[in-house]
């Protein structure tokens, strides 16, 4: 997937906006995780909400529940290929898979980050599942991770932010990783306008331009009122990038005291808003919360919807699945194994001729750009191709085969 401005486009070269939950499946421990078909029932179950993307918690070495009664759980969970299976039952039932180590949550410890967080990412193990899922997979780097108000001192603090992030960037691209990556906003993920603030040279820093900014929006004391909402929404409307509001409540807590303050005016006008603005979000939580009234469901079982998951579902306005303008949009899901593994262009990133591997197989070719204008199109009676026309940046490539299956494949003109 590639971000272009303020969309995300999907391999299908659709235009994303991102609707759904998250989901800390991690927390239901091996009973779910280690069962293959209670797997695939719990995800195909959350999957019923209409939800087209789903934030996966997971957590590093030695971090989480399992490892402290049996140290390496987790780390088995990803040698064994369980959290690859996680991903991709994901996709398969039509929802966007975002990744995220959550074991930094509103830490401002940047050590820990720069020599816990970010090398997890780097390890062969998990550089070969990002490989795996690059065509829908997205990586959210670190849960909520530093401050910027809560210092009393924002300009230093957002200078500390935007240089471990973007060195942080520069490490996972320089590692082979091309995917989305997704950043979220300090102080516990709530503060939008400062994340503003260093977005722009976090991007730039990006060689891929593929950057997701994110906020939280637990608003109790950020802004709290309609009027408050309504601006900071639209702050975020109007800048350049792609955002999302990676989690959204009706209660939020305050530290060390779980499920504190009733936000449920919040979250209705932080909805409405969004909706308004056709913005991207994500329900905190479709279950496994220390807050039952924070859960859309109590067990993980869509039939055991809460009054707070119908909201997230049936809501006449927002609902995922609302007859309005607001749902959640189908996700057009590709078969990513087969012909399209198969097929691969040749150099790439490409300043004139491009090729493909097993080209036997291809009727014709398109190319687009990100925007789905047509741009150059081709039959299969050619050795390469020619995009020396072309101006550099990103491109897709649609690829008809001899069995009537469509590829496609991202194109970098240098």
């Amino acid at each position: 997937m590639q971000v272009n401005g303020k969309d995300l486009i999907t391999p299908t070269g659709q235009n994303l906006k991102m609707r759904g939950i998250n989901y800390g499946i991690i927390d239901e421990g091996l009973g779910t995780l280690a069962n293959p078909a209670q797997l695939q029932f719990k995800i195909s179950e959350a999957a019923k909400t209409g939800a087209n993307t789903i934030r996966i918690p997971w957590y590093t070495n030695n971090t989480h529940f399992m490892d402290l009664n049996q140290p390496g759980t987790v780390q088995g969970l990803i040698d064994d290929g369980t959290l690859s299976n996680l991903i991709g039952l994901s996709y398969q039932n039509g929802m966007i898979p975002i990744l995220e180590l959550h074991d930094g949550t509103c830490s401002n410890n940047w050590n820990y980050f720069n020599n816990v967080l970010v090398p997890w990412w780097m390890q062969p193990a998990i550089l070969d599942i990002i490989e795996q899922h690059k065509a829908y997979l997205i990586v959210n780097i670190a849960n909520e991770f530093g401050e910027a108000r809560w210092t009393g001192n924002v300009p230093t603090a957002m200078n500390i932010f935007k240089t471990h992030y973007i060195q942080a960037v520069i490490n996972l691209r320089n590692a082979g990783i091309e995917v989305p990556i997704m950043i979220d906003a300090p102080d516990c993920g709530s503060s939008s306008s400062e994340l503003l603030t260093v977005a722009q040279e976090i991007l730039d820093a990006d060689p891929l331009g593929n950057i997701i900014f994110s906020t939280h929006a637990y608003w109790i004391a950020y802004a709290n009122s309609q009027a408050a909402v309504n601006a900071k929404l639209n702050e975020i409307d109007q800048s350049p990038f792609c955002y999302i509001l990676g989690e959204v409540a009706n209660i939020q807590d305050e530290y060390q005291l779980p499920c504190e303050y009733d936000i449920e005016n919040i979250y209705q006008w932080v909805m409405a808003e969004a909706c308004n603005l056709d913005m991207s979000w994500l329900a905190w939580t479709y279950t496994q919360d220390f807050c039952p009234a924070r859960q859309m469901t109590t067990n993980g079982v869509f039939d055991n919807l809460t009054p707070y998951g119908q909201e997230v579902v049936y809501d006449n306005v927002f609902g995922l699945l609302s007859a309005g303008g607001c749902r959640a949009e189908p996700l057009s899901t590709m078969d990513f194994t087969g012909e399209n593994m198969a097929i691969n262009i040749y150099p790439n990133p490409a300043s004139s001729l491009i090729s493909f591997t097993n080209s036997s197989l291809i009727e014709s070719i398109e190319i687009y750009n990100l925007s789905g204008k047509l741009l150059l199109q081709f039959n299969k009676n050619r050795d390469d191709v020619n995009v020396s026309q072309l101006s550099n940046g990103m491109y897709l490539v649609k690829i008809k085969t001899q069995n009537n299956r469509q590829v496609i494949k991202k194109l970098i003109k240098k």
